[in-house]
């Protein structure tokens, strides 16, 4: 059985970046806001740069809602946990974690890679997404 995730961006239109994510029984569909962060430079820095015991972040901020990935590893083994928040910006706002995956690289990391280059590569009017990854970091994807 395959234990891969699957995560799919759509076109941005008006700053929000609509996200597929399935994972078996488990699915995701939101838009994601460009206003307070760049989620995709931060999925870049999870899906590249996560050292051994360490946790990286991803806000997807949905207004005033948020969906939190984070990215955990501890040797070859890496913990995705999927968090949403009611409020993102009231801290005594709930919390739940709606699901947490362990698997290795491939079957974590590579698909946000896959979906990152392919989002990457191609532009965007700026009213639309204003964010662009620098070539060099495609290329290191």
């Amino acid at each position: 059985m395959d234990n891969s995730i699957s995560i799919a961006f759509g076109t941005p239109e008006h700053g929000w970046l609509p996200v597929d994510f399935s994972y078996k029984d488990f699915h995701l569909d939101f838009g994601a806001s460009d206003v307070l962060n760049n989620p995709t430079e931060e999925l870049y820095n999870a899906v590249t740069k996560l050292q051994d015991n360490e946790v990286k972040r991803i806000t997807w901020w949905l207004e005033p809602e948020a969906y939190f990935f984070d990215f955990e590893r501890k040797g070859q083994v890496i913990t995705l946990t999927i968090i949403e928040t009611d409020d993102l910006h009231n801290e005594s706002a709930a919390a739940t974690e709606l699901i947490k995956i362990t698997g290795d690289n491939k079957e974590i990391i590579e698909p946000f890679r896959y979906v990152l280059k392919q989002f990457s590569s191609q532009t965007y009017e700026e009213n639309h997404w204003p964010y662009n990854l620098d070539k060099n970091k495609i290329k290191n994807l």
